[in-house]
């Protein structure tokens, strides 16, 4: 039996929590922000001028951090290494990075100090000590600036954890004291204004730290969104694998589009009512030769019949036929419009309805590699012909949206890869749920060749090739996800499941014993040993495992159903009963349970009540041959013979083993 991992016990606090995490999850999905319009801006404190009010003064403009962007995070850093602090800015919408560089004239002094602790009674980043500089800022003498070092800096910021001091004209530093968090205090001297220093807790001395130039040089640009619009030009930086994608035939046949057949495919949305669908598919066809010769073929898939308007359908049919497009024409299915929906909600994490016409280009290995929302032109699909082809940061680059620079560094391009498998996993996840096992677990496959460490990955890819039958392919999955995960009880327990499968049942009990040892309160593995164990007819022992299962999750269905088997076939027939209606109570739509609840009353001299349960069992399942066979006998011991002779008929028919030998 697998079982799916879940969290139980959670307080009341933590679901309303959750609960306000996915709503505001769900807003973001349709395209909201968090307050729909969250403008970078920047106020200046003016309490130490009186005329000012003791007011906020918005100095934006002034700044020249006025931006219409969806900001984030501000972090401060010396990042040209100048002696003065920059600001990096993050946004939710492009641009997602500014860097503001501080070119102010270099008219004053600076100080920059990194704090180590001892790592002992001190934490290594010293995060939490209190820092004074004591020197001659003004004519007045013995001043002193005070900074305290802190994890963050603001809403999702962590600015840099060198202290910063702007010291003005001054370059007189008499000493700098560090309170470090332990309690200890330590004084620094030496130190010369306009350097930057390490300070090393327990050292007493000052190192000084050289200004060097940054190895990555950041070029100016200037980044200009395109104007909002429901048309737009998605490329692909992780290429999913689609589905099979069903569509009708003009003449209402079903087919399979030949994606990944080894030539590249254009799925086109389209209606005969609408004007750029019509423009679009005109251009198609004159052009027809241009796409061929690149190896681009179209499917122009009409939604005038998915609302079973019989005349809007037929509306459709003639229009492509009075065209006769020398390309595939035909009708979208459900299907292929909620899979092409779900390709584009989890490719952009936005739940927008695709618009007419929309399309996607799938590269010759069935791989998506383009959607178009709106009309798109031939030459833009033949810019994009090669875009597939592509390594990962050559796509990462062709799919920002306007120009700018990009960020050619180890850690934004690993962060791609890892995005990129979160998507992945996203849809392999909507695929398993709709019943696309083999493209869930393609996506799977696809993950762990880049991410092979991730144990939960490992583990569901074994849990669809079990459901696929592909047993050795899952006992090798589940294997490696123990390895990577020891103590990963359910890895242990589905790969007794396939070994169970195969009749190997010594083996099958060797792992469930291993899910044993890790975690002897998990029912699910009482549970299956108690399988294993009848079938290898020791039925005492299977019995006092399904009790220790029910004895840890009394709410166990399959347990009080097979543990009713057992006692069934030791003549327990009283206490059979009791967990057959334990079965129904928590599984009211178990056929089988009202079948052999019927049994086990009948056993016990109790026909007429036994009845109601074959009645039952038949109604929920009328193919049922045994229960019509039980419920005749029944009946026959009853004396009602002309009811019983009709279920024992159903039962030949439906079973002719259960006919009785001449």
């Amino acid at each position: 039996m697998s079982r799916s991992r879940t969290v139980t016990g959670q307080k009341v606090d933590d679901e309303a929590g959750q609960i306000a995490e996915n709503n505001l999850a769900g807003m973001l999905h349709h395209g909201r922000s968090f307050s729909g319009n969250e403008r970078s801006v920047c106020f200046l404190n003016t309490t130490a001028d009186p005329a000012a009010g003791g007011r906020f003064a918005n100095i934006s403009a002034l700044s020249g951090l006025d931006f219409p962007d969806d900001g984030r995070a501000l972090a401060l850093v010396d990042w040209d290494h100048d002696g003065d602090q920059d600001l990096w800015i993050s946004n939710r919408n492009a641009p997602r990075l500014r860097l503001m560089r501080n070119d102010a004239p270099a008219g004053n002094n600076f100080l920059s100090l990194r704090l180590e602790g001892n790592g002992t009674s001190t934490n290594r980043d010293a995060i939490g000590a209190r820092v004074e500089v004591r020197g001659q800022w003004s004519e007045a003498e013995g001043q002193k600036s005070i900074k305290s070092l802190r994890a963050g800096e603001g809403f999702l910021s962590q600015s840099s954890k060198s202290l910063h001091f702007g010291l003005g004209e001054s370059d007189a530093i008499e000493k700098v004291v560090v309170h470090w968090p332990d309690g200890e205090i330590e004084e620094f001297t030496d130190i010369e204004a306009g350097r930057r220093y390490r300070l090393v807790q327990g050292s007493g001395t000052a190192n000084a730290v050289p200004l060097a130039s940054r190895k990555l040089a950041l070029a100016s640009s200037h980044q200009q969104p395109p104007a909002a619009s429901q048309q737009a030009r998605l490329p692909m930086v992780e290429l999913l694998t689609v589905p099979p994608l069903p569509y009708h035939s003009l003449q209402g046949q079903p087919h399979l589009l030949p994606a990944g057949k080894g030539g590249i495919l254009l799925v086109n949305l389209w209606a005969s009512w609408c004007a750029p669908c019509v423009q679009e598919l005109n251009e198609f066809a004159e052009r027809h030769g241009e796409l061929q010769a690149r190896g681009i073929s179209i499917a122009a898939l009409s939604v005038e019949a998915l609302k079973g308007d019989r005349a809007e359908a037929t509306k459709a049919a003639r229009f492509a036929a009075d065209r006769n497009f020398p390309f595939t024409t035909g009708f979208a299915t459900e299907q292929l419009i909620t899979d092409l929906q779900l390709l584009h909600d989890v490719r952009l994490s936005l739940h927008q309805t695709l618009p007419l016409p929309s399309s996607v280009l799938i590269d010759e290995t069935g791989r998506l590699a383009m959607i178009y929302k709106g009309p798109v032109t031939v030459d833009q699909l033949l810019a994009d012909v090669d875009h597939a082809k592509k390594n990962r940061p050559e796509r990462w680059v062709a799919a920002a949206p306007f120009e700018g620079t990009s960020l050619s560094h180890p850690r934004v391009l690993r962060r791609a890869v890892d995005w990129g498998a979160t998507l992945r996993i996203l849809f392999g996840y909507e695929m398993k749920h709709s019943g696309r096992l083999e493209t869930a677990a393609t996506q799977y496959a696809e993950v762990l060749k880049t991410h092979p460490n991730l144990a939960e990955t490992h583990y569901d890819h074994g849990h669809l090739l079990q459901r696929l039958h592909r047993f050795e392919e899952a006992i090798a999955s589940y294997t490696e996800a123990i390895q990577l995960k020891p103590d990963f009880v359910e890895a242990h327990n589905n790969l007794g499941n396939v070994v169970e499968q195969r009749k190997d049942f010594a083996g099958a009990m060797r792992h469930y014993r291993n899910a044993l040892r890790i975690n002897s309160a998990e029912p699910v593995t009482h549970y299956n040993i108690g399988n294993v164990l009848l079938k290898m007819n020791q039925s005492e022992q299977a019995a006092a495992y399904y009790q220790e299962a029910l004895g840890l999750n009394p709410d166990f269905p399959q347990a009080h159903y097979n543990l009713g088997n057992v006692l069934m076939n030791l003549n327990r027939h009283a206490e059979a009963a009791k967990h057959y209606r334990e079965t129904i109570r928590l599984r009211p739509d178990h056929a089988a349970a009202h079948n052999n609840l019927g049994g086990a009353l009948r056993s016990t001299g109790q026909p007429e009540d036994a009845l109601p349960y074959y009645h039952e069992a038949i109604r929920l399942n009328p193919k049922f041959a045994q229960a019509h066979y039980n419920l005749g006998s029944t009946l026959e011991d009853l004396g009602r013979y002309d009811e019983a002779k009709p279920h024992f008929q159903e039962a030949y028919r439906l079973n002719p083993r259960l006919r009785p030998a001449p």
